[in-house]
């Protein structure tokens, strides 16, 4: 013990000015002398509170864990500042004897010293520590709780975690609130399966708390095993919450994910599974979704040809020209629409093919995408088609041609001017003027007259 220390001791000891007293106490902690402790817990019992409060805050200082019982003791004095010191340095001192000590903070009628004792758990971050914040969830002090939860969100451990679950289940909608905020911030998915367990709680208020916490957790996820865990979860938010985030995943083990949930009960999963996959619009997703087509009832394909129509890349061709023989007629129509939409002349042959379907509506799709594409291919089969009396798809016809505009088309136009549908020949008169206004070169048609239309009714 070197001079300092003993003349510090000293002063501590014998000093008639409670301000000497503590002064020197202070400085003992400062130097942290465990040779001082003695004298420190002896000041304890000083009729100062001023030296309490400072022999308290030098044994802090120094951390002897033999001081806690001392340090324990000072709780139950009446001035706050004194406790408060005591708490703080039960807190630096951290152990599980002084947690328990710490503890008794919770129940003094000072809402700052039951703060402060929350402070302190917090700093120490032991598993001893998240039990006596999480021990606050019984007390009727929502405040209190609150803080607690705040707490245990600063402290990054498991344990820490399992204490906001337990906060979900609390009565207090703002506790449950934060709890629920909190685990979000977090951004960690170690609490995944605690929290699906509790979506099974038989209370509506804690499902929908434990519910709205998976869905903040799965949307900052970027782990793709994490999302397909999720998606078992008995709730309807989550699963949606997980499909949208193995989206912007979109990587291979995803895709593989997403194509499963087409085999979900809930019909609007299933959709928002077909349409993530669509966003994907990766190779593997068209692929997969191909392959698919054989493996799911009528709604379901009609999902798959819907998403394959929106990815539109060459890899969907053959899934969609595959679906133009399902027995479903709406399933034909959107198979239709999707090889207009990829615009590849890869989808020419199978619209064609759909121009011949035993219903009508498919075939207006198929010769619609036709002119949309400006197929001249489609042509000749337009031109038969016009001559079929039975058709009725002549005007869908007519307004490909016009799209078309090449001179085989325009000839065909000319001739639907003597059909003997009226219908027709005003459809075609029309189409024709419009080609004349939007001054196309007819090149090879020059011969044919389309000006001053008589149409006979």
């Amino acid at each position: 013990m070197d001079e300092n220390t003993r003349n510090l001791i000293k002063k501590v000891e014998r000093s008639v000015f409670a301000g000497n007293r503590a002064a020197a106490a202070k400085e003992l902690g400062e130097i942290g002398d465990f040779d001082a402790v003695p004298v420190l817990l002896k000041a304890l019992e000083d009729s100062s509170s001023k030296v309490k409060a400072a022999a308290s805050e030098a044994l802090g200082e120094i951390n002897d864990p033999d001081a806690v019982p001392c340090l324990m003791k000072m709780l139950d004095y009446p001035e706050s500042y004194v406790k408060k010191a005591a708490i703080i340095a039960l807190g630096k001192i951290g152990t599980q004897e002084a947690v328990s000590g710490i503890v008794k903070g919770f129940r003094d009628p000072d809402k700052l010293i039951r703060k402060e004792s929350v402070k302190a758990l917090m700093r120490i971050g032991s598993p001893e520590a998240v039990s006596g914040l999480t021990a606050t969830f019984t007390c009727p002090d929502s405040p209190l709780k609150r803080i607690s939860i705040t707490a245990l969100g600063k402290i990054n451990t498991y344990e820490a975690a399992c204490g906001l679950v337990k906060a979900l289940e609390d009565p207090d909608n703002r506790v449950r609130q934060q709890a629920v905020e909190t685990l979000g911030k977090r951004g960690i998915s170690d609490v995944l399966e605690e929290l699906m367990e509790l979506l099974k709680d038989s209370r509506q208020p804690v499902q929908e708390a434990a519910s709205e916490a998976l869905c903040k957790i799965i949307g900052g996820s970027e782990s793709v095993p994490v999302l397909v865990k999720a998606l078992g979860a008995s709730d309807r938010k989550v699963r949606k919450a997980s499909i949208e985030a193995l989206g912007k995943a979109g990587n291979s083990e995803a895709v593989s994910a997403l194509l499963k949930e087409l085999d979900d009960d809930d019909w609007y999963l299933r959709s928002r599974a077909a349409d993530v996959l669509a966003d994907i619009a990766s190779p593997e997703a068209a692929l997969g979704l191909v392959k698919a087509l054989d493996l799911h009832d009528a709604p379901v394909r009609k999902l798959i040809v819907s998403a394959l129509g929106k990815i539109g890349s060459p890899e969907t061709i053959e899934g969609l020209v595959k679906a133009l023989d399902d027995p479903d007629n709406s399933i034909r129509e959107a198979a239709t629409l999707g090889l207009g939409k990829t615009g590849k002349v890869e989808a020419v042959p199978g619209l064609l093919r759909a121009l011949h379907d035993p219903k009508n509506t498919v075939q207006e799709a198929a010769a619609t995408s036709l002119g949309d594409m400006k197929a001249r291919e489609a042509v000749p089969e337009f031109l038969r088609i016009l001559e079929d009396p039975d058709s009725l798809i002549h005007k869908s016809v007519i307004f490909s041609l016009e799209k078309i505009g090449t001179p085989e088309a325009v000839a065909g136009l000319s001739r639907a001017l003597n059909n003997p549908d009226a219908m027709v020949r005003k459809a075609a008169a029309k189409s024709l003027e419009k080609i004349k206004k939007s001054g196309l070169p007819l090149e090879k048609a020059k011969n044919i007259e389309i000006s001053g239309f008589n149409i006979s009714e």
